[in-house]
C-alpha cells in the first residue's frame, strides 16, 4: 500500500496552517453535468472567475451567499459516525473587503453563528471550530458578504487528525458499448482529479470493458481490462478480483461508465474511507434524477419481501430543512447502487451473485453485511428507474426480486407466488402483454433452481425471448392535444366489481368496449381504472417523450394467464426444493473461486 507521501495533502494548505487533510470543499456546478442552483449556493450562484479550472467566484459590493446547500453544507452527523475526525477547522483564501461567517444549523433549525471574521484585502485563514467536539448533529456551512467587491479563491473543511487509514482506492467502472461516454468521464476526471499529486498514486481507475472495443490510449489514467460480458456482475467481479490479485489496494468504489458526478464527490468518498473507523461501511452515493436534478431517486435502499425500496424517494434537496431530513436514517438501508458504492476490501467475503444485472447490487450488500450510510454531497446523476423499465428490464428486475427472496429472504411459497403473480396481473390486465410475458418467463427461469444460474451466464441469448414494446418519440405537442391523464379517478364500488369480474373488461363483450383510446402515463396511479374498457391504449413513458401502444387481446391473456396458472401450481408443488437448491449454492455462486474458474481461460491484459 502506497500511503501518502510526508507533507503532502489533499490540495496545498495555506501558509498560516499546520497540515490539514481537506475533507470537503466548496464547489460550483462542473460544467456538463446537471445543474440546479439552489444546490450549490443562495440566493443564486456567484459570479465564476474567468479561468475555468478555479472553484473561483466573485462577490460585488453589497452581495451576500450562504452556502448551506446539498452540496456545501457539511454533515456533523456523517463525519462523526466515521468516527475519526477529532478535530476540525475552516480554511478560507479571500481576497478583498467583507466578512465571512461560520454558522451550525441543529436538527431542530436553530441557526448559531460560531464565529465570524473581517476580510480586508487578502486572508489566508484557518480557524479551528471550537465546537466541533460537543456537536452531534446538524449541518455547518458559512457565508460570505461583500463591502467591497470580493474574490473567493478556495474554502474548505479541513481535519489535522491522522487518517485512521490511507486508502488505496481501486474505482472499478464497467463498460459495454457506451465509448464516448467512458472517454469523457475519465478524461473529466483525469483532469480534475488524477493529475492533482495528493491523488496520483492513491486512487486508480480500472475499466472492464465487457464489449472488448475501448481504445486504453483514449482513456488516459485508467486500466483497460478487456472482458467477456457476463453483465454488470460479472464486470464488476472481475474488477474485485484484479484488486485482489493486485494485493496493495484497500478499497474499492463501483461506479457506472458515464461518472456522471461532481468530481468532488470522489475526494469526499475518499475522505470519509480515510477517517472511517467501521471496517463494513458501505458509502452509496444518492441518485438524483437527471430531468430535475434535485430530486432524490435513492439515498440507501431496502430489500425485504422480495421488493427493493428505494429511501428517500422523491425528496426535494434544495430547502435547508429538507437537508437536516435527509441526513436521518430512515428505514433499514441494507445497500448501495453500484453506480457510486464504497467499501474496504478486507470486508468482502461474498462476490456478485451472476444476475447479469439487476439485483447484483441488493444482494452483494446483503451477503457482506455492510453498515450502509449516505452523505449529502455525495451523488450522481442518473435518468429515472421508471424511465427505463421496459418488459426486458422487469423480467431482469423480478427474477433477481424472486431469487434474492429465495436466497435470502423468508423464501415462503405463498408470499413469493403473491409477490410474482400481483406483478403479472397488473401488466396483463392492462394490456401490456410483452411486460406481462416477460415477467412469467422469469419466473419460470427462478423455479428451475440455481442450476440456471450457472448455466446461463451468457445471458444475450436468453434476451431473444423477450419481446419489447414498440416505443416511438412524440414531439411535446402531441401531449397538449391529447387528453393524457396522470392521476386516477374516482371509481363507484359496482365499477369496481365489474372491473374486477370481468378481468378489467377482458371478459366484457366487444360491444362494451370503447373505441377511443385511453391516453395515459404508464405509472399513473389508479391505471387499472382508467384503462378499463377500453380496447386501444397510448402509454406514456415516465418522464419522456416516448409511448408505446397496446391492443386488448382477449386470447393472448388468457394463453398468459394459463401459462402463469401452470407455472405456480408447478412452483407450489417444488417451493421447498428450489428454496434448498438456492441456498445450498449461494455460497457456490457468490465465491471469488466461482469467478476465478468463470475468467480462467481468458487471456490477461497488460
Amino acid at each position: 500500500m502506497c500511503a501518502l507521501k510526508p507533507g503532502v495533502s489533499f490540495h496545498a494548505s495555506f501558509e498560516s496552517a499546520a497540515m490539514l487533510t481537506v475533507l470537503h470543499r466548496l464547489i460550483l456546478p462542473t460544467e456538463g453535468l446537471e445543474q440546479c442552483d439552489a444546490m450549490y449556493a443562495r440566493p443564486a450562484l456567484p459570479e465564476r472567475v474567468a479561468d475555468t479550472s478555479s472553484q473561483a467566484f466573485r462577490l460585488q459590493a453589497g452581495q451576500a451567499f450562504t452556502f448551506d446547500t446539498f452540496y456545501n453544507a457539511f454533515s456533523i452527523k456523517k463525519w462523526k459516525q466515521a468516527g475519526g475526525v477529532s478535530c476540525l477547522s475552516l480554511s478560507v483564501h479571500i481576497r478583498g473587503q467583507g466578512e465571512v461567517t461560520l454558522f451550525h444549523r441543529s436538527q431542530a433549525g436553530v441557526v448559531t453563528s460560531l464565529w465570524s471574521k473581517e476580510i480586508e484585502g487578502e486572508i489566508r485563514s484557518t480557524e479551528e471550530i471550537p465546537a466541533w467536539p460537543a456537536l452531534s448533529e446538524g449541518l455547518l456551512y458559512f457565508s460570505v458578504t461583500a463591502k467591497a467587491e470580493c474574490t473567493v479563491e478556495a474554502a474548505y473543511f479541513a481535519t489535522s487528525s491522522p487518517m485512521v487509514q490511507a486508502p488505496q482506492l481501486g474505482v472499478v467502472i464497467t463498460h459495454f458499448n457506451r465509448q464516448q461516454y467512458v472517454r469523457n468521464s475519465i478524461q473529466r476526471v483525469q483532469k480534475a482529479l488524477l493529475q492533482d499529486p495528493a491523488y496520483q498514486n492513491v486512487i486508480h481507475f480500472i475499466v472492464i470493458d465487457n464489449s472488448a472495443n475501448l481504445d486504453p490510449a483514449e482513456v488516459p489514467g485508467a486500466k483497460v481490462i478487456k472482458n467477456h460480458n457476463y453483465g454488470g456482475s460479472g464486470g464488476f467481479a472481475r474488477g474485485l478480483l484484479y484488486l485482489h490479485e493486485q494485493g496493495a489496494f484497500t478499497h474499492c468504489l463501483f461506479m457506472d461508465d458515464d461518472i456522471s458526478c461532481e468530481v468532488e464527490a470522489i475526494r469526499r468518498c475518499y475522505a470519509m474511507l480515510a477517517y472511517s473507523v467501521d471496517k463494513h461501511i458501505g458509502l452509496a452515493g444518492t441518485l438524483l434524477d437527471d430531468q430535475k436534478p434535485w430530486s432524490v431517486q435513492e439515498k440507501g435502499a431496502e430489500f425485504s419481501g422480495g421488493v427493493f425500496r428505494p429511501l428517500h424517494e422523491g425528496a426535494d434537496v434544495r430547502p435547508v430543512e429538507n437537508l437536516l431530513q435527509l441526513e436521518q436514517d430512515v428505514g433499514k438501508p441494507v445497500y448501495g447502487g453500484w453506480w457510486f458504492f464504497a467499501f474496504r476490501l478486507d470486508a468482502v467475503s461474498a462476490y456478485p451473485f451472476p444476475f447479469f444485472v439487476r439485483g447484483d447490487d441488493a444482494l452483494f450488500g446483503l451477503m457482506n453485511r455492510f453498515n450502509i450510510i449516505t452523505v449529502n454531497g455525495i451523488a450522481c446523476f442518473s435518468e429515472h428507474f421508471l424511465s427505463k423499465e421496459s418488459a426486458f428490464t422487469r423480467y431482469l428486475g423480478m427474477r433477481a426480486s424472486l431469487a434474492i427472496y429465495l436466497m435470502v429472504g423468508q423464501g415462503r411459497t405463498l408470499p413469493a407466488l403473491k409477490m410474482m403473480g400481483l406483478a403479472f396481473l397488473w401488466c396483463a390486465l392492462s394490456c401490456r402483454y410483452q411486460s406481462a410475458q416477460a415477467i412469467l418467463l422469469a419466473f419460470q427461469d427462478v423455479s428451475q433452481g440455481a442450476d440456471f444460474w450457472r448455466l446461463n451466464l451468457d445471458f444475450m441469448p436468453l434476451a431473444k425471448r423477450i419481446q419489447k414494446e414498440a416505443a416511438q418519440r412524440k414531439e411535446p405537442t402531441y401531449f397538449q392535444a391529447e387528453p393524457f391523464r396522470y392521476e386516477g379517478r374516482p371509481e363507484t364500488r359496482v365499477r369496481k366489481y365489474i372491473r374486477l369480474v370481468s378481468l378489467n373488461g377482458h371478459l366484457l363483450p366487444q360491444w362494451c368496449l370503447r373505441k377511443t383510446p385511453a391516453y395515459v402515463g404508464e405509472y399513473t396511479r389508479g391505471l387499472l381504472g382508467l384503462t378499463f374498457r377500453h380496447q386501444h391504449i397510448v402509454y406514456r413513458k415516465y418522464e419522456s417523450s416516448d409511448i408505446f401502444e397496446a391492443e386488448l387481446n382477449r386470447p393472448q391473456f388468457f394463453s398468459l394467464l394459463d401459462a402463469f396458472v401452470k407455472t405456480s401450481l408447478s412452483f407450489v408443488l417444488r417451493g421447498p426444493a428450489i428454496r434448498r437448491s438456492y441456498r445450498k449454492n449461494l455460497p457456490i455462486l457468490t465465491s471469488k473461486a466461482f469467478w476465478q474458474k468463470v475468467y480462467h481461460a481468458q487471456p490477461k491484459s497488460d
